[in-house]
């Protein structure tokens, strides 16, 4: 099972709707919407990909293979910017 963690330099905050990232050493930030924000979440309480994609099928009305493609897109799209790391 694949887990990720975020990034030692990475720092977050809501706000409003969205949930808004900083990785400290780049200086770069991203905003992820509500879906992306459960994502992030489960993601910090430590869950592997599919605990992720289990937790987001339970909580939205939502086809599970969808939701598993779209948790893989962001994950990829987090690793590449250096927000998260593999454990």
């Amino acid at each position: 099972m694949t887990t990720f963690r975020p990034h030692p330099s990475v720092v977050s905050t809501e706000v409003e709707d969205a949930l808004v990232i900083l990785h400290l050493d780049t200086k770069r930030y991203f905003t992820l919407n509500s879906t992306g924000a459960a994502i992030w979440h489960h993601l910090t309480q430590g869950k592997a990909e599919a605990e992720i994609v289990a937790a987001l099928a339970a909580e939205y009305d939502a086809d599970e293979a969808y939701l598993a493609e779209s948790t893989r897109r962001l994950l990829a799209q987090l690793e590449a910017a250096a927000l998260i790391e593999r454990v």
